[in-house]
């Protein structure tokens, strides 16, 4: 059977201590609300590469690019080892950490032009955590691509793709 449409999603997953889990999760979820016989679904998932960390594609259509760490500078330190403490030191800590951390990612990203136009052509694009986020919402004035954080919103935005 032919598919006459055609539905790209794209998944960045920044840092996360299992990206194969959220990737499959993901992947099934958005595969599962679509019908199979109308849309031919295809996929790219984007993680940074972390020490241990190797991912495969979660089936068919689907693509992985490995993203190496960015590099962290004396501060991105100093606010991971804050970031251990109990009370507001810690929490400022965490805040300082992540916003530091999706800089990051979203530099990174940006640089990777082969990345951008995936994501700029894809149908909805998924951040997975926090620190993909920004580079996720970077591309709205890029893009006319759903971007969205998480699995709900996700498949809202595919439901709202397959509507039009």
């Amino acid at each position: 059977m032919i598919r006459e449409k055609r539905l790209h999603i794209s998944i960045l997953v920044g840092s996360n201590t299992r990206p194969q889990t959220v990737i499959d999760d993901l992947w099934n979820r958005a595969v599962g609300s679509i019908d199979q016989d109308v849309w031919q679904v295809t996929g790219t998932a984007v993680y940074v590469h972390d020490s241990g960390s190797v991912v495969s594609p979660s089936g068919e259509g689907m693509s992985v690019v490995v993203i190496e760490p960015p590099g962290e500078g004396h501060i991105a330190s100093l606010a991971a080892s804050v970031a251990g403490r109990p009370g507001p030191l810690g929490a400022a800590g965490r805040l300082l950490r992540d916003n530091l951390g999706s800089r990051r990612l979203a530099k990174t990203v940006a640089k990777r032009k082969e990345l951008v136009e995936v994501f700029c052509s894809s149908a909805v694009v998924v951040a997975a955590d926090l620190t993909a986020d920004r580079a996720v919402w970077q591309l709205r004035n890029r893009t006319g691509a759903e971007l969205v954080h998480g699995p709900i919103a996700m498949l809202h935005a595919i439901r709202q793709t397959i509507r039009r």
